[in-house]
């Protein structure tokens, strides 16, 4: 399929949850020219400032080779995966964000070894 054929099956799909708009755009990689890929966009507040900007989810490439279901269901990942976004940034604890998706993975490394345990039960049946 091409971008055309692309951008005019996903004009079909439209996205809502909480009265909020989101919307999917269908764009040439600016790099390669030839990838396309899919990626949703909307406006919210900013988790740290309140202020409402434009934010943009992450690319989720297509292949040359995709069909129309596969597309379909792409759309579906990417508007999954902004809202998953949206969650985490903005679940807080005293209004600190707790599962902050922009904190760098090396610096995750350093904290998770500080696993919390449940006490092991000595006495179970199998």
């Amino acid at each position: 399929m091409n971008i055309e054929q692309v951008k005019e099956l996903t004009s079909h799909i439209s996205f809502e949850i909480f009265g909020k708009k989101l919307y999917l755009t269908v764009e040439k990689d600016k790099k390669y020219g030839k990838r396309v890929y899919l990626q949703v966009y909307y406006h919210a507040p900013c988790t740290k400032t309140g202020e409402i900007d434009a934010w943009k989810g992450g690319k989720h490439y297509l292949s040359e080779h995709m069909t129309e279901d596969e597309i379909v269901k792409r759309a579906y990942v990417a508007f999954e995966a902004a809202v998953k976004h949206e969650i985490m940034e903005n679940f807080k604890f005293d209004g600190v964000i707790v599962f902050n998706p922009r904190v760098n993975f090396r610096k995750l490394l350093e904290v998770s070894p500080h696993e919390v345990r449940r006490e092991s039960i000595q006495n179970f049946d199998v």
